[in-house]
C-alpha cells in the first residue's frame, strides 16, 4: 500500500486511539473534513473555530491562505472576505442598535427613511420585512442601478418593480441589505463602516474587522479570484460591493475567526462583553426571534432553516441561528447553550471553484460539532461506565459533550437527521437507497420517516441484494411499496446500477443501509454504483452512517488485488475493513476520483471500539445468513472459504459457525488446526 494511501486510511481511522480525550475525539472529524477539502483541491485552506461562551474549544488552520502568485500557509489570524456574513454581523447589528435607540421602527415603511420609496406601492416594504427577506425586493440589483452610488442608487432602485407583494413570500435579497446600509447612513449620519467601527468594532477590540483592511495587514488577507487580470486581495469579491466603494450592506466586510468569535460571545452574552453593553438583552432576543408567521425561515437578519442553511441548521438545536457567505464562510450560533461555530474559507481562490466542496465541508463540520455538543447527554456520575468529564474543558462544556464508548448511547445518521425533522432535505425529491436495516432507534422505517418529513418528497426507493425485506436469495424484481405507494427499483436484478429512468425527478439520493464491515458484502458495491451513476446525473448523495458491527478498530485480512474487482470485490481494501459505510464511501470517492457531491451524516456517540451489541441499537438481520454479531464477525474470515468446495453453513441454523464437507474428517481437521 502506498504512503499516500496509508495516509488517507489513517485519516479515516483517526479516532482509533482509546486514549484520546472526549473533546479531541469528537472534533477529530473536523480535521479530516478540512484536510479532505484541501487535498481534494476544492479550496486552498480553512480556518475553523468552535466556542462555548468565553471558552474556545477548537481553533485550527488548514492548508494555504493563497496559492498564487506564490503559496502561503493558512494561519489562525488570516483575514477573510466574509461576504454575506456582512448581513448579520454588520448591517443587522447597526440596524438593531438604531432600533434600540428608537431611531428606526421595525414595522415602519422604508419610505420613512428613504424618501425615494414613499410611493404607496412600497407601503408594505418595511424594515422588518427587508431584514427577513420577505419585502418583495429583487434578489440582485442590476449593476447599472448600483454604479452611480448613493443617493442616486436609491432612485434607480425605486424604479425597479417589486418581484412579489411584500410579506407574501421569501426571496433572499442583496438589494434589501444594500438599501439598509443607506438607511443607517441617513438615520445616524455615519456611513455603515464608520457607524459599525464606532459603535461595535473598536469598543469590542476587533483588530482585523473592517470594510477596508489596512495596508499593514493586507498580507494576511486571503485573496479570492482574479478580476480583469487583477487578484482581489483586500477588495470585496462581490461586484456590487466593489461598485459601492467596498462599503455595502450585503457584502464587503473582512474579518478573522478570532474577531468573529468576540462578536459571537457578545451576542450569546445577551449583548455584553467584558463588562461593556453593546445591545440590550431584549434587543438580541428580538433579533433572534423566529418569524411569527413561519413563512420566511429567518429571524431579523439571520437564518434559521432556509434552503441556504441546510448544510448547518439540521445539526444544531431548534432556535439556533446563523448565516453563510458566498466566498465559503459560515457562522452558526446556539443562543441557549452559548455555543458557536465559525468556518472560514476562500473557496473561490484562485478561479472561482469550490461550490461542491464547500457544501460537503459545511455538512461534515456542522455534523461533527453538532454531534459533539448536542447529540447525547452523558451518563450520570452514578451510572455504570460513567467517566469523569475531560479536565481541560470548561465547566459549562461538560454537560454538552457526548461520552463516546458508552454502551447504549449511539445514534445513527438516520436518528440524527430525524431529530432535526429532516430539515436539510426540505425542498428535495429524494431517492432512498435502503432495505430492512434502514430503521431508526425506535424501529421506524427510513422510508416512512422520509415520506412523512415536512417539505420532502420521497420520489423513489432503491433496494440492494436480498430486496427491501432482506429475505430474497435470488435476483429481485422491481416493485411498489404498499405503505407509501412509491416505486421500488431493484439494484439486484438485470440492472445493478440506477438508470436514468430510475433517477427521473430525483434531486437527491440518500443511502441508508447497514453494512457488516466485510469487503465482499455487496452493499458496499451498491454504494459505489450509486455514487458513480449519481455523478453522471449530477445528483448529490447523502449517506446516513451506521456503525461497523464488528468494530471500527480492527483491520484484518489481505488487500484485494486491483484486477479482482467485481460485484463482491468493490475496492482494494482488506477483508475486514474497519470502516463505517460512510467512511468507505468517502474513501472510494477520493481514491477513484468519482466526481460526486458526497455528504456523510456521521454517527452520534459511536466509539470505534464498540461492537454492535454495545451500541444500544436494534439488531436487524442485514441478510438472510447473518443473524447476529457473531455471524457477522465469523463471515469476515469464514466467508473467504466460500470460493472453495467447502460448506460454510449457509441454509442451516448456524451459518458461518460451521465449516465442512462430506470428505472431511472433523476431528482430524480440528487437530490439524
Amino acid at each position: 500500500m502506498s504512503p499516500q494511501r496509508l495516509a488517507h486510511v489513517a485519516l479515516l481511522l483517526l479516532s482509533l486511539s482509546p486514549a484520546v480525550a472526549a473533546a479531541q475525539s469528537d472534533f477529530a472529524a473536523v480535521d479530516e473534513a478540512a484536510n479532505d477539502a484541501v487535498t481534494s483541491g476544492e479550496m486552498p485552506g480553512v480556518v475553523v473555530l468552535v466556542g462555548l461562551g468565553d471558552e474556545i474549544l477548537l481553533h485550527r488552520a488548514y492548508g494555504s491562505r493563497r496559492l498564487v502568485p506564490e503559496p502561503a500557509p493558512m494561519t489562525l489570524d488570516t483575514i477573510f472576505d466574509i461576504a454575506s456574513l456582512t448581513k448579520p454581523l454588520g448591517t443587522t447589528l447597526a440596524v438593531m442598535s438604531l432600533v434600540e435607540r428608537g431611531a428606526i421602527q421595525l414595522d415602519a415603511p422604508l419610505g420613512r427613511y428613504l424618501r425615494e420609496f414613499r410611493d404607496t406601492r412600497f407601503q408594505g416594504v418595511t424594515i422588518r420585512r427587508i431584514l427577513t427577506h420577505s419585502a418583495g425586493l429583487l434578489a440582485i440589483p442590476p449593476a447599472s442601478a448600483v454604479a452611480p452610488g448613493f443617493p442616486a442608487a436609491a432612485r434607480a432602485f425605486a424604479k425597479i418593480p417589486l418581484d412579489y407583494p411584500p410579506g407574501a413570500g421569501f426571496q433572499y435579497s442583496d438589494a434589501g441589505f444594500i438599501l439598509l446600509a443607506e438607511v443607517v447612513r441617513r438615520v445616524s449620519g455615519d456611513p455603515l463602516d464608520r457607524y459599525l467601527d464606532r459603535v461595535f468594532f473598536r469598543p469590542l477590540g476587533l483588530r482585523d474587522t473592517s470594510f477596508h483592511p489596512r495596508d499593514a495587514v493586507r498580507s494576511r488577507v486571503a485573496p479570492t479570484e482574479y478580476f480583469n487580470g487583477h487578484l482581489l486581495q483586500g477588495e470585496p469579491h462581490d461586484a456590487r460591493a466593489r461598485a459601492l466603494g467596498g462599503v455595502a450592506g450585503h457584502a464587503g466586510l473582512f474579518s478573522t475567526a478570532a474577531d468573529l468569535a468576540r462578536l459571537c460571545r457578545m451576542l450569546v452574552n445577551e449583548g455584553t462583553l467584558d463588562g461593556h453593553r453593546y445591545l440590550k438583552p431584549e434587543t438580541v432576543a428580538l433579533m433572534w426571534e423566529a418569524d411569527p408567521d413561519g413563512r420566511t425561515m429567518r429571524t431579523l437578519g439571520w437564518d434559521l432553516s432556509s434552503p441556504f442553511s441546510r448544510m448547518l441548521a439540521p445539526f444544531f438545536p431548534m432556535g439556533s441561528v446563523g448565516h453563510t457567505g458566498f466566498t465559503g464562510t459560515a457562522v452558526w450560533i446556539d443562543p441557549a447553550s452559548h455555543a458557536y461555530l465559525i468556518v472560514l474559507t476562500n473557496r473561490v481562490h484562485p478561479n472561482g471553484g469550490g461550490a461542491a466542496g464547500i457544501r460537503d465541508l459545511r455538512v461534515r463540520i456542522a455534523a461533527t460539532v453538532g454531534t459533539a455538543l448536542f447529540a447525547a447527554t452523558p451518563p450520570s456520575a452514578s451510572s455504570p461506565g460513567a467517566e469523569a468529564p475531560a479536565a481541560d474543558l470548561p465547566a459549562e462544556a461538560r454537560p454538552l459533550l457526548a461520552s463516546p464508548g458508552t454502551p447504549g448511547r449511539v445514534r445513527t445518521g438516520l436518528d440524527v437527521v430525524a431529530a432535526q425533522n429532516f430539515a436539510m432535505f426540505a425542498g428535495h425529491s429524494v431517492g432512498l437507497v435502503t432495505n430492512q436495516t434502514g430503521v431508526d432507534a425506535q424501529g421506524r422505517r427510513a422510508i416512512d420517516l422520509f415520506a412523512d418529513a415536512p417539505g420532502v418528497r420521497l420520489q423513489a426507493i432503491f433496494s440492494p441484494e436480498h430486496g427491501l425485506g432482506g429475505d430474497a436469495t435470488t435476483d429481485v424484481p422491481h416493485g411498489r411499496d404498499p405503505a407509501t405507494g412509491r416505486p421500488i427499483w431493484s439494484l439486484y436484478g438485470p440492472a445493478r446500477r440506477p438508470s436514468r429512468e430510475m433517477l427521473k425527478d430525483v434531486s437527491l439520493l440518500v443511502f441508508d443501509i447497514q453494512d457488516v464491515g466485510v469487503r465482499y458484502y455487496t452493499y458496499l458495491t451498491t454504494l459505489v454504483y450509486v455514487m458513480e451513476e449519481a455523478a453522471r446525473a449530477g445528483i448529490p448523495v447523502v449517506v446516513l452512517d451506521r456503525p461497523n458491527p464488528i468494530t471500527g478498530s480492527i483491520v484484518e485480512g489481505p488487500v484485494m488485488d486491483p484486477d479482482l474487482q467485481s460485484f463482491t470485490g468493490p475496492h482494494t481494501i482488506p477483508v475486514r475493513d474497519g470502516l463505517t459505510i460512510g467512511e468507505f464511501g468517502r474513501l472510494v470517492a477520493a481514491e477513484r476520483k468519482i466526481p460526486v457531491s458526497l455528504s456523510v451524516i456521521p454517527l452520534a456517540g459511536w466509539d470505534r471500539r464498540l461492537w454492535y451489541d454495545e451500541t444500544g441499537l436494534p439488531w436487524v438481520n442485514p441478510s438472510p445468513n447473518i443473524r447476529s454479531v457473531t455471524e457477522a464477525l465469523l463471515y469476515s474470515g469464514v466467508g473467504l472459504l466460500e470460493a472453495t468446495n467447502l460448506s460454510v453453513g449457509r441454509g442451516t441454523d448456524t451459518p458461518f459457525e460451521v465449516v465442512g464437507a462430506p470428505w472431511i474428517e472433523p476431528q482430524g481437521l480440528v487437530d490439524a488446526l
